[in-house]
Order: C-alpha cells, then sequence, then structure tokens
C-alpha cells in the first residue's frame, strides 16, 4: 500500500495547509478548504454553545445585557476559525457554493443539539457581521491607532465607500442627506468620463476631485478645497457620535437590528499601551449604551482578564482594566491543539487504519 492510500481520500496529502487562519480570505476556494477542514473538538462545541447563549439571552433581553465577549487561547488553540465561522453562520447573507455558510458549519459538529442551536439563533437574531483583523492592520502600519478609528474605517470600506477615511466620512454625510447621487454625477464631467465608483479608491484623484466639491455640498463646514485638505476625520468626531454612526450605518445597509463587531487579536495589537487599553474600553462602553443590547462586540487575545489565571501574567496588569468591558468569557483550551492537529493532518482511510492497527498490534512491543 501506498502511504498517500493511508490517509483519508478526501484530502490529499499534498494539499496546501493554512497555518493560520484570517478574516480577510475572501477567496471561495480557500474558505470551502478551511470549513471542510476545521475541527470542532468536544471543548470548542462547548464553547460555541455557551456563547450561542449568551448571544440568545442578550439579543432577546435588549439593554442592559453585556455585549462584551473575550475570547482567549494560546497561539493555535483555534480563536481565529472559532469566532471567524461563527460570525459567518449568524450572517445570513454569507453563503458558500449557494449553501448557506450555517448550513456549512453545522456539518463540522458532531453534536445533533449544538446543530440545532446554531440554527434556532441565527434564525432568531439575523445578524450583520464585520470583522476587523488587528493582526494585518498591525502590519500595514497602524499599530498606533486607536481600535476605534481602525473599526470606523472597517465598517465604511464594509459599506462600501472609499478606503480614504476622509473620503469615505464624505460619502458617509452625503448618503445620509440625500446627495450622494448629486455628487456622483458632477464626477464624469470632472474626470474624463470616469464614474466616482471607479475612481474612489485613486488617492490622487478622488482626493483632488472631493476637495473641490466638498465646498461646494458643504460650504458652512469647508470655505475651499483647502479647508476640506487640512481637516482631520478625528477632530469632527467625538467618540460616541463615531460609534453611533457605525451601528446606524450598519443598521441601515444591511437592514439588521443585530450588529456584531469582530475584532481579531486583540491583545497583541493594543499590547501595554494606555491609551489603546482606554480606547477599547470606551468603544465597549459605547456600543453597549448605544446599541440597546443588540450591538456587540467580540474579541480574541491570547490573554485572559482574570487575575487568577496562569496567563495573567502576559497582561502586564493592563488588559485586566478591560474585564469590566469584557465580561463575557470563552476560553478555548489549550490541550485542544494536539487533537486538532492531529485529525485534521493525520487522518487515515478505513484501510489505512485497519493495516496500521494490524502492523502496530504485531510490532508495537518491538518499536
Amino acid at each position: 500500500m501506498r502511504i498517500r492510500e493511508l490517509f483519508d481520500p478526501s484530502k490529499s496529502i499534498d494539499r496546501r495547509i493554512e497555518k493560520v487562519i484570517t478574516y480577510e480570505t475572501a477567496d471561495e476556494e480557500r474558505i470551502r478548504q478551511e470549513i471542510t477542514e476545521y475541527v470542532a473538538t468536544e471543548s470548542i462545541e462547548a464553547s460555541f454553545e455557551r456563547l450561542l447563549d449568551l448571544l440568545d439571552e442578550g439579543m432577546s433581553g435588549g439593554g442592559g445585557h453585556e455585549i462584551g465577549v473575550w475570547v482567549s487561547g494560546f497561539y493555535g488553540s483555534g480563536k481565529s476559525s472559532f469566532t471567524k465561522y461563527l460570525g459567518f453562520a449568524l450572517d445570513p447573507e454569507r453563503a458558500l457554493d449557494g449553501k448557506p455558510f450555517l448550513e456549512w458549519l453545522q456539518n463540522r459538529f458532531t453534536s445533533k443539539p449544538l446543530r440545532a442551536r446554531l440554527a434556532t439563533v441565527a434564525k432568531k437574531h439575523p445578524t450583520a457581521v464585520v470583522m476587523l483583523d488587528l493582526a494585518s492592520e498591525q502590519l500595514a502600519g497602524a499599530a498606533m491607532m486607536e481600535i476605534s478609528s481602525v473599526l470606523y474605517s472597517k465598517v465604511m470600506q464594509w459599506a462600501g465607500y472609499s478606503r480614504d477615511r476622509k473620503v469615505a466620512y464624505l460619502e458617509y454625510m452625503l448618503e445620509k442627506d440625500g446627495r450622494l447621487k448629486e455628487f456622483e454625477s458632477r464626477i464624469p464631467g470632472m474626470a474624463k468620463g470616469k464614474t466616482w465608483q471607479e475612481i474612489h479608491n485613486q488617492p490622487l484623484v478622488m482626493k483632488t476631485l472631493a476637495s473641490q466639491l466638498a465646498s461646494k455640498f458643504y460650504p458652512e463646514l469647508w470655505a475651499d478645497a483647502k479647508a476640506f485638505n487640512e481637516i482631520t476625520v478625528d477632530e469632527a468626531h467625538k467618540e460616541d457620535d463615531r460609534i453611533r454612526e457605525m451601528i446606524d450605518l450598519v443598521r441601515r445597509r444591511s437592514r439588521k437590528e443585530n450588529v456584531l463587531f469582530v475584532l481579531d487579536e486583540v491583545g497583541q495589537y493594543v499590547a501595554a499601551r494606555d491609551a489603546l487599553i482606554l480606547n477599547l474600553d470606551g468603544l465597549a462602553k459605547n456600543v453597549k449604551n448605544i446599541g440597546n443590547g443588540h450591538a456587540w462586540v467580540i474579541a480574541t487575545a491570547q490573554q485572559t482578564l482574570t487575575e487568577d489565571d496562569p496567563r495573567a501574567h502576559m497582561n502586564t496588569a493592563k488588559l485586566f482594566k478591560l474585564k469590566d468591558r469584557f465580561p463575557l468569557s470563552i476560553d478555548l483550551e489549550a490541550s485542544d491543539i494536539k487533537e486538532i492537529c492531529i485529525r485534521r493532518l493525520l487522518g487515515k482511510s478505513t484501510q489505512g487504519e485497519n493495516l496500521l492497527k494490524s502492523i502496530f498490534e504485531a510490532k508495537g512491543q518491538a518499536l
């Protein structure tokens, strides 16, 4: 028998193995491979069930409920895949090969009650999900930017606005005031026939045109193009106003009351920086107050937020300040890493398993 024939025939032994699961992956083939290889251990299924119960109770009860969830676990324990697939499953718009993603995740569970629970919660609380991978943002040079600012930019991109933060906010203002179509109609005459959608992510072109038109649409805010160029988005925002705009925008675009913000690698991103920790604290507080129990924040980190945990020393006594904003905890077990690797990479075919068992029974003592 060949080595290839020993392994699970549904998985090629020379397939690409994704070492790290990220939120940014958009390619359907890669997502299909990710979910078909996802291993939900008994403890991971228990964590899914606990989080679904928390979401169901909180979204059913409205304001006053806690909305901050802290998902912790060592590197490789599956924090990113856990939150990514949950978010995909709760979003009714998310599908793969024409089938709701919820069904793909259900197929990875061995527990029938959990499959039913997931379907019930997803149907009862359809949710708009915005995911932010802070590890990739850190690589992109945004490590010192406040999380609320990074998330605001992500929401704007999610809604289809420009990747430029200032221009995106101008688009938001225009749309909210019912003037975006009028603005867009002016662009072809200024951009040699190109539409706004064609150029709104071309930095030099769109900034020039946006600054020229901003003062014409909002002369009370910007007297001329120079005034628009000089102002920063953060100067125009109060923190609670920014959170309110994010939630309102997601609800308006998705037509869903429930909103879920998922922030990956929070612990690594904020590290021991007091300003970033304070901003995250304020973000969670505002989401709770403004969202009325229907807007949630899920954060992932290697660190826990409890002082009585062996990993608490990683917090440098600062992440502990977030415990009141993220009181709902899900801790993925480090012991699952071995089981996940074995089941994902070393699964055998029936014939291969029987052959190896017989060889081990005969030669195991000698080995």
